[in-house]
């Protein structure tokens, strides 16, 4: 069985490490990403583990120093909020990143036309040199040098669209899965501390439950419902017009008790008196 003690840091530092990687593989080939979105998939695996180590933390805190049972609930709560809306918006720009169609093909338009109108050299060169092609459409659309990439480097015939759409792809979807791991991990982790406090609560209800039917004296109950007899008794024989302690059986009138006793005990008949 895996060990989620020690797998859950694990896979948040190879998180954190391939975001690393999506970021300066996005920045090197200029590619359609925003860098916020990069920014913040880095980000996403480090409040996963504040989340982890922390939250368990504030919730023993809140038990101890707040009353309330709302405010023990929300404030846990709301930093997985936070979370779970930002894996969301992450996982959806991402999405947008790889998904073939017209929307991929106008981001890597812009985005190398921009930097054409912007005269970055040397990003449209890195971009070539990367994919050993020129251009971007063609070997002559918008190459650098402007028309003289071919007659630069002979061994390009090739544009750069399709393998630096393909990049873009490739680190969109790793982006994509960085986010979907913390994700899991996040419910994940959301269940085992839902079960770990719904067992806890569990055991101090079920305690205040035995304390409260045996009390801080067991002896207590019966000594109450003995006085509650005793007073039953005495009201009883307070309408029977015995004055307390054992009725008189057998008596007819006020007096001495009379017992009725058998005589010559041991012979063949016994005659009573």
């Amino acid at each position: 069985m895996v060990n989620l003690a020690l797998a859950y840091p694990i896979l948040l530092l190879a998180s954190i490490a391939v975001a690393i990687y999506i970021q300066v593989t996005s920045s090197t080939l200029s590619l359609p990403l925003s860098t916020g979105t990069t920014v913040l998939t880095i980000i996403l695996p480090l409040i996963a583990a504040a989340n982890v180590f922390y939250t368990p933390l504030l919730h023993r805190f809140l038990q101890a120093r707040v009353s309330s049972l709302a405010t023990q609930k929300l404030l846990p709560i709301a930093l997985q909020v936070i979370q779970g809306i930002l894996t969301v918006v992450l996982a959806t720009l991402s999405a947008q990143g790889f998904v073939p169609g017209k929307l991929l093909e106008c981001s890597l338009e812009g985005n190398w036309q921009r930097l054409f109108i912007a005269k970055d050299a040397h990003a449209i060169q890195q971009i070539q040199d990367s994919f050993n092609c020129c251009g971007l459409r063609s070997t002559k659309d918008r190459d650098w040098p402007l028309h003289q990439c071919t007659d630069s480097y002979k061994d390009r015939n090739s544009a750069c669209l399709v393998p630096w759409r393909a990049a873009q792809q490739r680190t969109a979807g790793i982006e994509f899965a960085v986010v979907v791991v913390v994700g899991v991990l996040q419910l994940i982790h959301l269940a085992l501390f839902r079960l770990r406090n719904s067992g806890g609560a569990r055991a101090r209800l079920g305690y205040r439950r035995i304390t409260q039917s045996v009390g801080a004296n067991p002896h207590e109950g019966l000594l109450e419902n003995q006085a509650i007899d005793d007073d039953e008794n005495d009201a009883a024989a307070g309408d029977s017009g015995v004055d307390g302690g054992r009725p008189d059986y057998g008596a007819l009138e006020e007096g001495p008790n009379h017992r009725i006793e058998p005589s010559n005990l041991g012979e063949e008949r016994n005659n009573w008196r």
